[in-house]
């Protein structure tokens, strides 16, 4: 699961049926975290009232699970997986050979269509494997930052080396997917590690960029942007943000309902937003909008408790990584809403007691 998490969400539907159907009997003698339950039955009671009062109660019944089953992926991570530490360096690998496909689809301008369906298409900012732009963006990141962590970790040089390989084709396939929001997120997940690991983690991925920033001209552009507001993609974006907290405060309870924001935002669409939002480009108003403050409260306190609480005081260099990880993932979808299965798995990982100690076997 870890190899092909972050290859193509095909396997993690396969991965989610196997690995629940051969170890969920391990749930049935599970320690369950009072706190967990807690915020999951005040984010399935919150929910089902947001429900009732939507816009749309179709739209709404399928959207109220997305956030269950980013639940379930963090029960995967924190009871069916064995081995975290060999978990997380195969994503690495598994992100990396994605990387790789990029690149290359890039280089030699690969278009890959099978009876109709578009499966890469490396022009622009790629297309691979069902993954573009953004998404892809999303993903490479977690590449980027479990292998910068990795480099700090090893002791050996070929090792080191070999980390250092994987660290350059996710920077290269990131500069590739033009995310802006992968940028900033990698960005927080190298400060996270500088502070937790050591700072020269900020001079290796600095001298990184420096050298693509001078040698890629687009690069460079697509990164200057992320602080213009003459940026059309910046200024609309701060437009939907605008309209989208209009509809919280009308809605500051249980929101418009789950999935229900494309179905309410015109009412609130502000003068100067020249696009017809599906969505409102920000994980945190995506849940809000719909599920109002209260199910964003259960929903996203639940999330940085487990964070924050792994984090205060942590020794586990692991845990360190996976947290520096989720922070970058966490940061990105700032300025999109975009959901990836390693988010919540890493999540489990971090409560996963395999991780407790430091001295972890590796097969």
């Amino acid at each position: 699961m870890g190899f092909t998490m972050n290859i193509n969400p095909a396997f993690n539907i396969l991965n989610l049926v196997v690995l629940s159907t051969t170890r969920g009997k391990r749930l049935k003698n599970a320690d369950w975290d009072k706190v967990n339950l807690f915020f999951w039955a005040g984010l399935f009671i919150s929910g089902i009232i947001s429900i009732i009062g939507s816009y749309s109660v179709s739209k709404a019944i399928p959207s109220f699970l997305i956030p269950f089953i980013f639940i379930w992926f963090y029960i995967m991570g924190k009871y069916f997986v064995d081995n975290p530490v060999v978990f997380i360096k195969d994503m690495v690998k598994g992100t990396t050979l994605l990387a790789i496909i990029t690149i290359l689809a890039h280089y030699f301008s690969w278009k890959v269509v099978y009876k109709g369906v578009e499966l890469i298409n490396g022009n622009g900012r790629a297309y691979i494997l069902g993954i573009g732009d953004n998404g892809l963006g999303v993903i490479i990141q977690a590449g980027i930052i479990g292998a910068l962590g990795f480099l700090i970790i090893e002791k050996t040089k070929k090792k080191k080396g070999l980390y250092l390989l994987f660290l350059i084709l996710n920077l290269v396939a990131l500069i590739i997917s033009s995310s802006r929001g992968a940028m900033v997120g990698t960005a927080a997940g190298g400060f996270v590690l500088a502070v937790f690991m050591s700072w020269k983690v900020i001079g290796v991925l600095t001298s990184l960029v420096a050298v693509a920033l001078f040698t890629n001209n687009r690069f460079y552009r697509r990164a200057l942007s992320i602080f213009s507001l003459q940026d059309r993609s910046n200024y609309m974006r701060l437009k939907v943000y605008e309209g989208a907290l209009l509809m919280v405060k009308d809605n500051f309870f249980f929101g418009v309902g789950p999935g229900n924001f494309h179905t309410a935002y015109p009412n609130y669409k502000v003068p100067g937003e020249k696009i017809d939002a599906m969505t409102p480009h920000n994980n945190y108003l995506n849940i809000i909008t719909g599920w109002g403050i209260i199910g964003g409260l259960f929903f996203f306190g639940w999330i940085f408790y487990r964070i924050f609480k792994n984090a205060w005081k942590v020794q586990n260099k692991y845990k360190k990584v996976i947290i520096a990880i989720l922070i970058g993932f966490w940061v990105h979808v700032i300025f999109n809403d975009l959901a990836t299965v390693y988010s919540g798995v890493l999540l489990g990982l971090l409560d996963n007691d395999n991780l407790k100690k430091e001295e972890v076997i590796e097969k």
